[in-house]
């Protein structure tokens, strides 16, 4: 199974990659950035992506060491890219945000998953509220993570 984690927060990072090897054995390839993850899934081919929807710009480790600006929606970057490449591949959404925007239009986080599947054409397993150290978020991706092994 090839799976890709694009989190650019090291936290969050940490405990996704816990749920991952806990359901699967393995790390994911990690991409903590918006440039990255779109260069990611054009050169590839995944079988599950965990999305964070808010996403710095570049990567910490970019010759400038600057991460450029936070997308709050630079997660809508990387469904373009695979749409864009007629990919689909099953995607787990993470943010902190209850409801972000698509296409111009605020959409609660639970809606997003049918949105997102109609205007990107990705296979949708989960929409997560993400909260740091917290067991239900933890179990709750774990959850899904084990429904689609």
């Amino acid at each position: 199974m090839k799976i890709l984690l694009v989190e650019d927060e090291v936290h969050k990072r940490d405990e996704l990659i816990q749920c991952v090897k806990t359901v699967y054995g393995i790390e994911p390839q990690i991409v903590d950035c918006v440039n990255d993850a779109v260069l990611a899934v054009i050169d590839n081919d995944f079988d599950l992506i965990i999305l964070d929807m808010a996403l710095s710009t570049f990567s910490d480790n970019s010759g400038d060491k600057k991460k450029g600006h936070d997308q709050a929606q630079g997660g809508i970057e990387v469904l373009r890219a695979l749409k864009s490449r007629k990919k689909t591949t099953k995607i787990i959404i993470i943010t902190q945000y209850p409801d972000f925007y698509i296409g111009g239009v605020k959409v609660k986080l639970q809606k997003s998953i049918s949105v997102v599947k109609e205007k990107y054409n990705q296979d949708i397993i989960g929409a997560v509220l993400y909260t740091y150290k917290s067991q239900p978020t933890l179990q709750k991706i774990t959850s899904i993570l084990r429904k689609h092994a």
